[in-house]
């Protein structure tokens, strides 16, 4: 696997705690919610794409890429945390159906939905960090 995959793979890891650190919680603070829901499926699309370049996978160009994860992992690592892999799965649709609606504006976000996608962006992070130690 070349280095610069792993290289790129770390840098996208990297960027999705960066989103969270900074804007998730700064639209948060500002009770912006729908660019909560936004920034919070930015992350989580940025840290499985990460993720699947440590795998030396390229990932395809659309937002919900946890399905190739899913299967990849399962393959490759012959993963049996099912449980946290389908939460990843199910968090990756919900953020990546809400994305569109928050950001053209036709759906209007509440603080319920921004916690939730908040929360939920977060524990893809963590997993995603837990499931390749060291590469941030």
């Amino acid at each position: 696997m070349s280095g610069s995959m792993q290289e790129k793979g770390r840098e996208l890891l990297e960027k999705s705690r960066r989103v969270l650190e900074r804007d998730v919680r700064s639209a948060s603070k500002d009770n912006d919610f729908e660019m909560v829901v936004r920034r919070s499926q930015e992350a989580v699309g940025l840290a499985l794409k990460g993720a699947l370049k440590l795998l030396g996978v390229d990932y395809p160009r659309i937002h919900d890429v946890a399905p190739v994860l899913v299967a990849q992992l399962r393959k490759k690592r012959s993963l049996e945390c099912d449980e946290v892999l389908d939460e990843i799965e199910r968090i990756s649709l919900w953020l990546s159906q809400a994305r569109a609606p928050a950001f053209y504006g036709e759906r209007e976000y509440g603080s319920e939905d921004a916690s939730l996608a908040q929360r939920d962006a977060q524990f893809v992070v963590d997993q995603v960090k837990d499931l390749f130690p060291g590469s941030t």
